[in-house]
């Protein structure tokens, strides 16, 4: 099973409020989908944010009109919008959760149509195509896209686990983990 962890301040709050914000059941600090898919963990205590996480969300939208009302109903639940380096030109809105975690809602796009509301874990690193074979053995999921700036798995239940080339890294306070077999 394929783990987003978010180091929190308040790992309940914000487990409650990424719970709401997916339409996903919590139990204590812990979000799971109804099926298979992968897991959202909260704990405490939260690491110093100093700059951009190095793992986002990306949520989807079924439509421009769908795009449009999830940005307002998280707005209206507390989330925040986000300048990281981003064009006004870009399709997707940048936001952050409660506790200043990024994340995108996403414009309506073909590939995520079957993910659920959880379209992509976006993951920076120096070699996305190295984080995409390894993330690909280790959940028995094929590449779905394999360029040296951007690399991803599908799951087959699920978002797309993306890598995105960059120099700094995926450090910040949320972190992608496989869970152990048990």
């Amino acid at each position: 099973m394929v783990i987003v962890e978010f180091s929190a301040r308040d790992a309940a709050t914000l487990a409650r409020w990424w719970a709401k914000a997916l339409g996903r059941p919590v139990e204590a600090t812990t979000v799971r989908p109804a099926g298979p898919g992968l897991v959202l963990r909260f704990t405490e205590p939260a690491a110093p944010k100093e700059r951009k996480n190095g793992v986002h969300l990306d949520l989807r939208s079924e439509s421009h009109h769908d795009q449009q009302k999830t940005v307002e109903r998280l707005f209206n639940a507390g989330a925040g919008f986000a300048d990281i380096g981003q064009t006004e030109a870009v399709p997707w809105v940048v936001m952050t959760d409660i506790e200043g975690n990024e994340f995108c809602v996403l414009e309506p796009r073909e590939t995520y149509q079957d993910t659920g509301p959880l379209a992509a874990v976006v993951t920076d690193c120096a070699d996305p195509q190295e984080q995409a074979r390894w993330w690909s053995s280790r959940t028995g999921q094929p590449i779905a896209d394999d360029t040296p700036e951007f690399a991803g798995v599908h799951l087959r239940t699920g978002p797309f686990l993306e890598f995105q080339r960059s120099a700094t890294g995926p450090a910040g306070r949320v972190r992608l983990l496989i869970e152990p077999a048990r």
